[in-house]
């Protein structure tokens, strides 16, 4: 849920050219969202200008924008997003080059397929916990050596690998001849 705006210190800040930095927030994601490259840069431009707690909130929303709006499958984009704001760290405010990396964030980020699954999935989980409509189930499977239930059940080394250790979606062909020999060795024990 959002934070009321009496409680936004943003709303109480305007940056460099007299925008509220709350709706430069706002829009930076919006724009990144609809592939609004270039406002989505003079937006991000004016949060960097303004001050270093304003350029340090562009790069929070950019590290969540990379979680939450964008997505081509491989989940790559929140490691880009944050190798680039690493980067920037290295240079201090006021080395032209410090911009370069935002730049590439935004354009990066603007110019992906967007997926907003993950941040649906963080909602509905939120929603169903918190009004008990749905809470976690603990399988058999679960109770494993690791656990204090697993242990009073005499399960060990044997029963993980055999179950505790099960993988679905697994690489079609892995090498399973670890798993086979470690089996073998367990059994003759």
């Amino acid at each position: 849920m959002p934070v009321p705006h009496t409680e936004d210190p943003w709303t109480r800040v305007t940056s460099l050219r007299g925008f509220p930095a709350d709706e430069l927030i706002s829009t930076l994601q919006k724009s990144v969202r609809r592939g609004l490259l270039e406002n989505a840069l003079l937006v991000a431009r004016e949060m960097y200008e303004s001050s270093g707690e304003l350029e340090e909130v562009m790069w929070s929303r950019l590290l969540v924008m990379s979680c939450e709006d964008v997505g081509s499958g491989a989940f790559t984009e929140p490691v880009v997003v944050d190798s680039l704001y690493r980067m920037h760290e290295r240079l201090p405010r006021g080395n032209g080059d410090r911009w370069l990396f935002a730049v590439h964030a935004v354009r990066f980020l603007a110019g992906r397929t967007k997926d907003r699954t993950t941040d649906e999935l963080a909602q509905w989980t939120v929603h169903v916990l918190g009004s008990g409509e749905r809470l976690p189930e603990i399988p058999d499977y679960a109770l494993d050596m690791h656990t204090r239930r697993g242990q009073e059940m005499g399960r060990d080394i044997t029963h993980f690998l055999t179950e505790g250790s099960k993988v679905d979606n697994e690489l079609p062909g892995r090498d399973t001849s670890y798993r086979e020999r470690l089996l073998a060795i367990l059994g003759a024990g």
